[in-house]
């Protein structure tokens, strides 16, 4: 069997090889379906004058086929009005989203064989589409359509149409789509629990953590009686008890300010076995950023020549995640060949988030120490240890966390990431 299969494979190969790519722009004409029917009744018309005029009736019903599958469909769209709206407008990637479609048949007939197209795919992907079964005449009928983003940024990706073919789907005839609004999708982002030991710049009454003890918030325990406390902070009952001064610790106000570095430089990103290096910085910069809001941190947003402050508002982390989303696919085309990370904050706990090109580009040159942490994901599939870069003296530039292009982010990070918070 398995030299039938072999044989089998490249039978296969054989039928399917293009020995002849420079002739393809000649002959794909012939796979249009209409290509058919023009030859056919160029055949019957030619059978017709010079063989047998019975031969016309063939050429009378192809042009017939012809005329009524080109026509049909011009006249059904011009007949139709199409909206769709989203009803929710941000969701992450993967995640189910309801999408209502309206669509309204001015026609005293009913029409078949509809279909949505572009928008909801990559740009100028037709192959995939929302078919519609049936519109009744004189109606306006309403869906409602679950679907599911499978990447990051903007929806729709261009402006839909409604398409129809029918009935010979000879052409295909397409109208435009009315979208309400947008839907914002961000990147998938992995739960990270740790918090790195950040710059604190001021308290706050309305924020506090229980990684430090002061004199507000929830109860964390009791300690002995050190000089300076105040005595208002004096457990009594557990004074009397052990014969001695026990005070309490309460929560701390802290506030911490943390620059979140994202670098997107077209240049510095490459994909590697379908994998762009650019989603997984996104994916994990998304992640570490929604950790520090979550952990009460103000959070400057670095991507190219924008900054985005998200502080302790939902409003705020909203805007970062939005921009973040809103990223380029293939990457910011106008970060050139400068270094992105020359410019990281000396005053500020920095936490870059970039890939091996660019920090190898980064060492290689004099700069400033900025002291920033650095989160590499690597863009070569080949590898998966720490690299040792060639570095100008002076420098002590490293990664900080290192992803390998092969491994799996949302099983390699979380854990990477409580190693390098000293976390247990």
């Amino acid at each position: 069997m398995r030299y039938v299969s072999i044989i089998l494979d490249r039978a296969h190969a054989a039928l399917s090889h293009d020995f002849c790519p420079w002739a393809n722009r000649w002959v794909y004409w012939l796979k249009q379906p209409l290509a058919a029917v023009l030859l056919a009744a160029t055949v019957a018309l030619i059978c017709g004058l010079l063989v047998n005029p019975s031969a016309l009736i063939v050429l009378a019903a192809a042009a017939l086929i012809g005329c009524l599958g080109i026509v049909w469909p011009l006249i059904a769209v011009r007949g139709l009005r199409c909206e769709a709206e989203f009803l929710s407008s941000r969701c992450r990637v993967g995640e189910a989203i309801e999408v209502r479609i309206r669509l309204r048949n001015r026609w005293p007939w009913p029409l078949w064989g509809l279909s949505v197209r572009r928008g909801f795919t990559d740009p100028g992907d037709e192959s995939a589409g929302i078919a519609l079964a049936r519109v009744a005449a004189w109606s306006e009928t309403e869906w409602e359509w679950t679907f599911r983003p499978h990447r990051r940024g903007v929806f729709p990706t261009e402006r839909p149409q409604i398409d129809t073919g029918f009935p010979f789907g000879l052409i295909h005839a397409r109208a435009p789509v009315d979208v309400t609004g947008e839907l914002v999708v961000w990147p998938r982002s992995i739960r990270l629990d740790a918090m790195p030991d950040t710059v604190e710049i001021r308290g706050r009454e309305d924020r506090l953590t229980d990684r430090r003890a002061g004199d507000l918030g929830d109860f964390l325990g009791t300690r002995a009686f050190r000089d300076g406390d105040s005595l208002r902070r004096v457990h009594w009952g557990q004074t009397a008890r052990f014969g001695r001064m026990i005070v309490t610790e309460r929560e701390a106000p802290v506030a911490c300010a943390v620059q979140l570095r994202i670098d997107t430089a077209a240049s510095v990103h490459r994909i590697a076995n379908g994998s762009s290096s650019l989603e997984r910085v996104l994916t994990v910069a998304a992640s570490i950023l929604e950790s520090l809001h979550r952990q009460h941190a103000r959070i400057d947003v670095v991507m190219g020549t924008q900054t985005f402050a998200a502080g302790s508002g939902s409003g705020d982390l909203r805007r970062c995640l939005d921009a973040i989303a809103r990223v380029p696919e293939a990457g910011d085309p106008s970060g050139g060949s400068e270094c992105t990370l020359d410019r990281l904050s000396r005053h500020t706990s920095t936490i870059a988030v970039t890939t091996d090109l660019a920090l190898r580009q980064h060492v290689a040159h004099q700069h400033r120490s900025s002291r920033a942490r650095y989160v590499v994901v690597r863009t070569d599939a080949g590898s998966s240890g720490r690299s040792a870069e060639k570095t100008v003296e002076g420098c002590d530039c490293h990664a900080w966390v290192e992803l390998a292009a092969g491994d799996p982010v949302e099983m390699i990070l979380p854990e990477s990431w409580r190693r390098a918070c000293h976390v247990a």
